[in-house]
């Protein structure tokens, strides 16, 4: 059987495919399938796949309309998955060759665990983006988990591995619910749901943010930031504390998102008015204030911040 069902969602990435599925194929440790779900490609995505299926290097799956974000494709990935394990990779970004061996050691030593989640790092092109502060090694309960959230975006999609019963008990990602930032929401889902979190700080994957036209793509912003909706669904049974890191890391998103949309000049009234003030930060204050300056004052005082 199986250690790792790595997840590969797919949708026009032919420029990319080839160079994301070596960093599989070059992985140290080898017990793993890959499951790619076509999601209804026309740029010639299907054509590579169908011949590394021939090779014999992958399981593929195909969908017959894409889905916002890929989290349906992932969804469906992960019930083809033979192992206990999910890893999941974009067909875009890139992985180093011990990702999944790192995986493999702290499940060996942490079996009550049921979510690993190694550093991953962002590239705008050659451009390194500088990490936040780094985690210490090793478990972490949820209110560290908690907390780390409320501060920076520790887990990415490329960066995480969930045990299969975890996710599937969860529903998987959201689907037909969010164009974007779907997966932060689960994530942060997640950590709501277990006790305790395996972090690794040592970077196994890489976000190449000028590949993702999910990202880019300012229209996938028109609602409030989807982790607002884990206040009502995940409050219960959290401690009062962890309720606290829980909305700071609700406000950290919807401000960072709303941000996004200030800059191109659309309305954050709705992002504004769904805060939960008890748990604002002191910087997020200062956030908050630059955001209800009019808009082209806004725009003059970022183009001096950043001309420094």
């Amino acid at each position: 059987m199986y250690k790792f069902s790595v997840i590969v969602p797919v949708h026009n990435k032919a420029s990319t495919l080839l160079d994301s599925l070596s960093c599989l194929y070059n992985q140290t440790f080898k017990n793993f399938e890959i499951i790619v779900v076509d999601d209804a490609s026309t740029d010639g995505s299907l054509q590579i796949l169908l011949q590394e299926e021939r090779k014999g290097k992958l399981r593929l799956f195909q969908r017959d309309k894409p889905g916002p974000g890929g989290y349906a494709a992932r969804n469906y990935g992960a019930q083809q998955a033979t192992a206990e394990w999910l890893v999941f990779f974009d067909a875009d970004d890139l992985l180093v060759y011990d990702h999944l061996s790192r995986f493999a050691n702290a499940i060996s030593e942490n079996p009550s665990v049921n979510l690993f989640v190694n550093a991953f790092r962002k590239m705008e092109g050659n451009i390194v983006i500088p990490r936040s502060e780094p985690l210490k090694n090793g478990v972490m309960s949820r209110q560290e988990a908690l907390a780390a959230f409320s501060r920076s975006d520790f887990i990415h999609m490329n960066g995480a591995c969930i045990h299969k019963n975890t996710f599937m008990a969860l529903g998987g990602f959201p689907v037909d619910r969010y164009r974007r930032a779907g997966d932060v929401y689960f994530w942060l889902k997640v950590i709501c749901s277990l006790k305790m979190v395996h972090y690794d700080p040592t970077v196994t994957s890489m976000w190449l943010l000028h590949n993702s036209g999910v990202v880019s793509d300012k229209n996938n912003m028109i609602q409030i930031h989807p982790c607002l909706d884990l206040k009502s669904e995940c409050e219960v049974g959290l401690t009062w504390l962890e309720k606290h890191y829980l909305n700071a890391a609700i406000n950290r998103k919807i401000l960072s998102w709303a941000v996004e949309k200030k800059i191109v000049g659309k309305s954050v009234k709705k992002d504004i008015c769904s805060l939960i003030l008890f748990s604002m930060r002191p910087r997020q204050w200062m956030t908050l204030a630059t955001l209800v300056i009019p808009q082209s004052y806004y725009c003059r005082l970022r183009e001096r911040v950043l001309s420094g």
